[in-house]
Order: structure tokens, then sequence, then C-alpha cells
């Protein structure tokens, strides 16, 4: 980790200059986007796609080397794939990150407590988290995700991950906060975390070019959402947490502030660094700055596996121009997490957060709301 936070300052020379161009230190890899889940939030899985074998996968890591520190195996569900386990390994051999995230619908219980059981042992020296999605309670967390029994199998595939016990593996829960579920969101959240997961971590729906859901209306207002996260944020701040979940719940906290501010403004509250220190690997190959825009970099077949050669072309330094001209603005939280770690303002927020950390009861209620951090900045480059 110390490694990713020397490269700071080279990636803000690039959001300022253009120049120069290194590798991101956070991935995420699209390894499918099909899906058997029918979320009201979601039509990922409606995407055509020739998706990328393990052994093309491999050839994007060589390609990659070890300048990932963070990598997220998303999907559609990542799950359907039975060479995920092989694919996440051929990452860990030519990348050795520090972090694996695994988002998960959990459906699928049998599979991912075989797949943790494994990759616990395999990813030495690699934190695994694995997070599994609940939008609701029961019946209610059943239709927003479009599928029977999805709250039981869910539920089942937590509680066995939990019963892992394993050292290097966070077994968390993710929400999305949409129109669906803002409203009675404060008592999901509640009940959710009473389930004891490692992390609780939530953010709003948007509308993205990757997801195809672009004008459905599904993201809260500004005010709804508002409300909603706030009662998170208190809790939070009360919350005692080690490790990786210490970590993961000081990024949240100004993650939370940086999202209601975005929601509000519709502007970049902070420098956006998508592009220049976090990427996404589409399941075709395509390399994206961000799964919001989905916009092509170029292809990872088309350019022979040559990741630098995507990363350094045209069509990425222009997009690298845009996000730095502020022309686009977004809550997305895996982008959001490395330009939080960036941007310095917002760093030393994360470092206040973990500071209070240790605090219990009546001196942590005391405490302020979490630190500002995470301001309309007019310098584009701070």
């Amino acid at each position: 980790m110390i490694g990713a936070l020397l490269r700071i300052p080279g990636y803000r020379l690039t959001h300022a200059l253009g120049w120069p161009v290194t590798r991101p230190m956070n991935v995420t890899i699209s390894t499918t986007f099909r899906c058997n889940s029918r979320c009201l939030t979601c039509n990922v899985y409606d995407r055509p796609v020739d998706e990328l074998t393990a052994a093309e996968w491999e050839k994007v890591f060589i390609s990659l080397g070890r300048s990932v520190t963070w990598f997220t195996f998303s999907g559609g569900e990542p799950f359907l794939r039975p060479d995920l386990v092989e694919i996440i390994e051929s990452a860990w051999r030519h990348c050795r990150p520090k972090v694996v995230n695994i988002p998960t619908n959990g459906t699928f219980p049998d599979r991912v407590v075989a797949a943790a059981q494994r990759l616990t042992r395999s990813l030495k020296g690699t934190s695994l988290v694995i997070n599994v999605s609940l939008d609701a309670i029961g019946e209610r967390n059943d239709v927003i995700r479009g599928m029977r029994k999805d709250w039981q199998k869910a539920t089942e595939t937590f509680r066995r991950l939990k019963e892992l016990r394993a050292e290097n593996l966070t077994v968390g829960i993710h929400s999305v906060i949409s129109v669906h579920n803002v409203h009675d969101f404060p008592a999901i959240a509640d009940q959710l975390m009473a389930l004891e997961p490692d992390q609780y971590i939530a953010e709003p729906a948007e509308e993205r070019e990757e997801l195809q859901t672009m004008n459905t209306g599904i993201t809260p207002t500004p005010d709804d959402f508002d409300k909603a996260v706030g009662h998170l944020e208190k809790r939070l701040l009360r919350q005692r947490d080690d490790g990786l979940s210490a970590l993961t719940r000081a990024i949240r906290l100004v993650y939370y502030r940086f999202a209601r501010a975005s929601l509000h403004s519709g502007e970049q509250v902070i420098p956006c660094y998508a592009a220049i220190a976090s990427a996404h690997i589409a399941a075709t190959g395509d390399v994206w700055g961000c799964c919001t825009r989905a916009k092509s970099l170029g292809n990872m077949r088309d350019a022979n596996f040559d990741f630098d050669a995507v990363w350094r072309s045209q069509a990425a330094r222009e997009e690298r121009r845009s996000i730095a001209n502020r022309e686009c603005a977004c809550p997305l939280a895996n982008a959001a997490y490395t330009s939080i770690l960036v941007n310095p303002r917002s760093l030393l927020a994360v470092g206040r957060n973990l500071l209070r950390r240790p605090l219990r009861g009546a001196a942590a209620r005391r405490l302020p709301a979490v630190a500002s951090g995470v301001k309309n900045d007019g310098d584009h480059h701070s």
C-alpha cells in the first residue's frame, strides 16, 4: 500500500499536464456481463458479449504487471464463470495485488464458498474481500433484485462465508440505494448491519452506460439520499473496526460526503482520476477509464494484449483531458475511492477518520460530523 501512495505525485502530474502516463493502481475486471438476477437498477445482462477466455485474461495480467494494488472482479455475476478462480489466481501470479474484491449476488452458495476456501489459501499475502449484494429485507429484496429466494440464498452465502473465519477474508454486505428503497433505507441498513458483516457499504444507484440504465430514473433525489446515507454515517462513526475494514470504513465516510455533494451539484467535487489511477477492463477486452462513461480507449485483443499501447493511445489521452476538464461527474464508488486517496484534502480526511476509530460510547458520539475533506474545489489539480 505504501508503494501505491508513492505513485500519487505522478498521478497528479498526469492529471495536470497529461504526462507522465503510468499504469493504474486500481483496476476493475468485468469477467462477464451475464447475470442471473434481474435487478430493477441494472440491465447489464442485456449486453451482447464475446468474453475474453481465461488464457486471454492471463495475457492481460502479464501486460499489467505488478502495477495494480487493488483488483475488483465484477460482472454481471462473476460466479457464473466456472473459471473465475483460475482467472483470479492468474491475476495474483502476475500482478501480486494487495487486495482482491469480488462483488456477488450470493445466489450460488456452494460455488462462492468453495471459491473462497481455495482463494484464501492461494492468494498468499493478499486480502480477499467478498461483498454480498442485498438491497432490502426478505421478499422486498427479492422484488428489487428480480429473483425468487434471492434473500434466502444470499444470506446463506453470507453466513457460510463468515463461518470460514479465514484470516485474510473480509465478508461484507453491499446495498444500492435507489428510488426503490431509499425511504426505507435506514431500517434496511440497521437490519443488514445486525447480521454483523465485516463491512457494510452502500452507494447510490447510477445511470451508467455499462449497466444500460441511462435515463431510467433510478437515482434517488439528493435530499432523499442525504437522509438515507446520513443515518449510515452516524452508525459508522460509532463503529470500531480493524485492519482492512477500518481503512474501508474511513474511506467510505469520506465517500458518502463526496456522493452527497456530487448528487447535489452535478459536478466533480474533487478531481477525478479515472483513466489515470483507475481503469476498468470489460468482458470484451475493451479498456474504459470508468464504467459510468464506458468509453473504449482501445481493445486488448486488437492491441495484441499490450495494455500500455491502449493506455497511451490517442483515445486515452482525449479521455483524460475530458475528465480533467470536468466534462463529467458521477458518484461511482470504485473510481471515487482512488480519487479520494490521490487528493491531499480527502486523503487527510481519511487519516482523521482512522484516528477516530478507537473511540467508543459517549466519546464517539461527541465527535463532529465526518471531516470535510470533500469540497467543491476551484483548482482542478488539487
